[in-house]
């Protein structure tokens, strides 16, 4: 545990569970169901991957998104099934690893789409060793995505490939995990952008759902999750209503209309999931009733063709439950926190054990901790920091399994997310997400100057844009007050959230390099690390990271991201130390020696 150093300010008090709460019972037979369906996938893919010998997207690149689900959830994946899909990817004629990269002769870009999306799950809940390949194939997809924000892929066959929709999506869970696993701010200039693309048709769809095909909705939803979007924000919020009203009276779902089928229940049914519908939830528990009630003798709904990609989605439905279903009431994903906040969870075991203990853990300390499966309290946030904060739900069964819900928020005056910088032909794109309210009439401002040693401050370039919703960009380039053209080199970029009064509410640094990756590499170096937490080995969140020369003067200052990880660019070579801070844990501090040309110096650091 960690040693707490500051004493945690949030208050609580206990209150009852209010009595409107309905919670799902156990479900047993969720589980059962979904162990039978992923051993039928990972079997069935290898007898056909026998046969074919052959990478194909959407058999072994299916396989390893519901396998890697299937894992992170803690089910049962053997070794050698895991080892044989991986090994249908990376070797065989088309694979990862042979010339091209994840190739196909008809249709490249579906194939690294799919590919690229798998890797990114796989990532992400398995480990880290296809990070090397998860991040070439990042870089491949940025040239298929075109000015839109839109990824066009090259092959439409319903219901396994759907359009530019389906490949977005991909592209965009791809592009999150890349700067998850990473820190690299240059994955946030394409997301935003894909964003973009999304929430236009968000908008539209949200407003006339009516015969909008149920995949697109469903990608859509998720696309926006995956690139920052909360489900409280208020055209994802109708997304959601939207699909939970496509839903049969057989409790299944199925497209345009038609029968349910298992891959669009189980699709719809993971959809939800990421929106943080749960078990307690009746729409997720019919869809997965439904799933069950028709499930083959073999584990699986179809065979052949589209029938993987069927079993697929069935798998991925049914494997989104964990071994203990967590929900939680008064809480949403995203949103700005209250002073004083009523909350309440119900931990239900799927697996036939009890609920030992739930336990609440706000900025990754232990908050509040009650014996059993019930846990409710008054949350008073009135001391929190403004700024990003994660409240993490844990409940262990008497096995000692455990598992978490996580829920991002935010304290007083805080807008602009993300900052992100690019370089682009037409200059340097400036990323970020906007999170104030449509209500609220602002502007973002951004000033440019130069952050070169011994070069001139003041402001270079200034611009401002009417706040929008969700993803903003600005461009840096072309001529200054001077009518000459920026020179190549390292900027600082100023983004300020301007009131209705004109004053800053909120103000973001980032530091950038106006010239090519290549030339960046080749003249400055770079500073990456991850933050652990000592006592479970996860990632620090939302910690500050002070990068500070061999004169005690504070260089550059991040803050690490939801994986832990952080990173800085533009530094000249020399000798640093990178400092943490993160409250409640003791500060930590690495040496590091950073050389331009070379890869980015690796300074690791444990929380205590």
């Amino acid at each position: 545990m960690p040693v707490f150093r500051t004493v945690r300010r949030v208050a609580f008090a206990a209150v009852a569970l209010p009595a409107a709460f309905a919670f799902a019972a156990p479900q047993e037979g969720f589980r059962t169901s979904a162990q039978k369906a992923l051993d039928f996938l990972g079997q069935d893919t290898a007898r056909w991957q026998k046969s074919n010998n052959c990478y194909g997207c959407h058999v072994q690149a299916v396989t390893l998104e519901g396998l890697s689900v299937g894992m992170h959830n803690q089910y049962s994946v053997p070794k050698p099934v895991m080892d044989e899909v991986l090994r249908g990817i990376m070797q065989t004629p088309g694979g990862s690893r042979t010339p091209g990269g994840l190739t196909h002769s008809s249709f490249p870009r579906t194939a690294k789409t799919f590919g690229a999306s798998a890797f990114a799950r796989y990532d992400a809940l398995v480990n880290g060793a296809l990070t090397d390949d998860l991040l070439k194939l990042s870089k491949d997809l940025l040239a298929f995505q075109d000015t839109s924000g839109a990824v066009a892929g090259d092959h439409q066959s319903y219901p396994v490939t759907t359009g530019p929709m389906q490949a977005t999506f991909q592209a965009s869970q791809t592009w999150r995990q890349a700067y998850a696993r990473t820190a690299d701010d240059m994955w946030l200039a394409p997301l935003r952008q894909a964003e973009k693309y999304m929430n236009a048709q968000a908008r539209a769809w949200s407003e006339k759902p009516e015969g909008i095909y149920l995949q697109d909705l469903n990608y859509v939803t998720m696309g926006l999750l995956v690139a920052g979007a909360s489900p409280s924000e208020p055209h994802v919020a109708r997304l959601i209503k939207h699909l939970e009203s496509r839903q049969q009276k057989d409790g299944g779902f199925g497209f345009n209309g038609g029968a349910s089928d298992a891959f669009a229940t189980g699709q719809t049914v993971y959809a939800l999931k990421l929106a943080g519908r749960t078990e307690a939830d009746t729409s997720v528990r019919r869809a997965l009733g439904w799933l069950i009630e028709h499930q083959g003798k073999d584990g699986g709904w179809g065979h052949g063709g589209s029938g993987r990609a069927e079993a697929m989605w069935g798998v991925m439905g049914l494997v989104s439950v964990d071994v203990v279903s967590i929900a939680v009431k008064g809480l949403t994903d995203g949103e700005h926190v209250t002073p004083m906040m009523e909350l309440s969870v119900k931990a239900t075991d799927n697996s036939g054990a009890e609920v030992k203990t739930v336990e609440v853990l706000v900025d990754d300390l232990s908050t509040k901790k009650a014996k059993g499966s019930e846990l409710g309290f008054t949350w008073s946030t009135k001391d929190l920091k403004t700024g990003k904060h994660t409240v993490d739900v844990v409940a262990e069964n008497g096995k000692g399994q455990q598992s978490r819900r996580r829920f991002e928020v935010y304290a007083g005056d805080l807008f602009l997310l993300e900052l992100g910088s690019r370089f682009t032909n037409e200059g340097t794109q400036v990323t970020l997400r906007n999170i104030a309210p449509e209500a609220v009439k602002g502007q973002v401002k951004l000033e440019v100057r130069s952050a070169e040693k011994d070069a001139k401050t003041d402001v270079a370039y200034t611009s401002t844009q009417a706040s929008t919703h969700g993803a903003m960009a600005f461009v840096f380039g072309g001529k200054g007050k001077d009518g000459k053209r920026f020179t190549a080199g390292r900027y600082e970029a100023k983004l300020s959230f301007l009131g209705d009064d004109g004053q800053p509410k909120q103000t973001e640094t980032l530091v950038f390099v106006h010239d090519t990756a290549e030339a960046q590499r080749a003249r400055y170096a770079e500073v990456e690390g991850k933050l652990d937490l000592s006592r479970d080995g996860s990632g620090a969140a939302n910690a500050q990271v002070d990068l500070v020369d061999d004169q005690g003067r504070v260089v550059q200052s991040v803050s690490s991201n939801a994986a832990g990880n952080y990173r800085f660019k533009g530094l000249d070579s020399g000798k640093y130390k990178v400092r943490v801070r993160k409250d409640g844990f003791k500060a930590e501090e690495a040496a590091v020696d950073a050389k331009a040309g070379a890869p980015a110096a690796a300074a690791p650091v444990s929380l205590h």
